[in-house]
C-alpha cells in the first residue's frame, strides 16, 4: 500500500482523552484537500482552556455535533495509513474515543504508521545544554557537565534568547516565568493553583477539585508516596494540621 498520510490536530475542553471533547478540528487529507470545523461538544468549555485555544461555549453553539461530522473524518482515516499529529498520542486518544462515542467506530492503532513532527525535534534536537548552546550561541560547548563551565554557557544562552524573543522578555520575570515555566505554586505533579487562585489537584480521582482538609486520607496517601515533593509533602502538612 502506499503512503497516504492524514494531518490532524484537534482543539479540545480539556486534556483528559477519555473524558474531554472535541471543539475544533482541522484536517489535511491524503489528497491535499483540508477540512476544518469548529464541533459543538455537548458539554461546557471550562474557562482556563478557552484561555489557551480562545474557543467558547458561545462560538461552538451552533456548531455541528460530532455525530455530523464524523463520517468525513472516519471515511478520510479509512483512506490513510500515516497518522501526522504534533504530539499524536493525545490527539490519536481523543479520536479514538470520539469516535466510537458518536458513532461506535473502533479506530485502531494497527492500522497506521505515526509521525509525529514533535518527537522527531526533540530526537533530532535533544534538550540538552550543549546542544541549546549551539542553537542559540553558534558555537559547540566546551567542558560540559562542569558546573563554571555549565552555568556560564546557561547564562550565554539566556542572554541570546533575550536578543531572538524581545517580544517576551519585554515582560517582567514574573510574567516571563509563568508563560514558560508554568505556576510554580508547589513544586511537584499533584498540585497547582488555579484562575481563582485556589490549590487545586492535577490529577487522581480529585483532579480539579480545591484541595481540602475533607480529603485528609487521600492527602495522607499522596504524604506516603516515594515520588512526592517537599514542596507537596510541606503542603500538606500545611493542610493537615489541626
Amino acid at each position: 500500500m502506499s503512503s497516504n498520510y492524514i494531518f490532524i490536530d484537534l482543539e479540545t475542553t480539556g486534556l483528559c482523552p477519555n473524558n474531554d471533547r472535541i471543539c475544533q478540528i482541522g484536517m489535511v487529507k491524503p489528497d491535499g484537500s483540508e477540512f476544518e470545523t469548529l464541533v459543538n461538544p455537548e458539554i461546557p468549555i471550562p474557562q482556563a482552556v478557552t484561555a489557551v485555544h480562545g474557543i467558547t461555549d458561545e462560538a461552538v453553539k451552533d456548531a455541528p455535533r460530532l455525530t455530523e461530522v464524523a463520517d468525513t473524518i472516519i471515511e478520510t482515516l479509512k483512506n490513510s495509513n500515516v497518522f501526522v499529529a504534533y504530539n499524536f498520542l493525545f490527539d490519536f486518544q481523543v479520536l479514538q474515543n470520539e469516535l466510537f462515542r458518536a458513532k461506535h467506530y473502533v479506530l485502531d492503532e494497527a492500522d497506521f504508521v505515526f509521525i509525529d513532527p514533535y518527537r522527531i525535534f526533540r530526537k533530532m534536537h535533544p534538550h540538552t545544554l550543549s546542544n541549546a548552546y549551539k542553537f542559540y550561541v553558534g558555537q559547540d560547548l566546551d567542558n560540559a557537565h562542569s558546573a563554571i563551565h555549565d552555568i556560564r554557557a546557561a547564562k550565554a544562552v539566556l542572554e541570546k534568547q533575550k536578543e531572538i524573543y524581545p517580544e517576551l522578555f519585554s515582560k517582567t520575570e514574573k510574567e516571563v516565568a509563568d508563560f514558560t515555566v508554568g505556576d510554580t505554586s508547589i513544586i511537584g505533579k499533584w498540585f497547582e493553583k488555579n484562575p481563582e487562585n485556589k490549590i487545586t489537584y492535577k490529577q487522581g480521582k480529585f483532579k480539579g477539585a480545591t484541595v481540602s482538609p475533607e480529603h485528609k486520607d487521600y492527602l495522607k496517601w499522596i504524604y506516603g508516596l516515594s515520588d512526592n515533593t517537599f514542596s507537596e509533602r510541606r503542603f500538606i502538612t500545611s493542610i493537615l494540621k489541626p
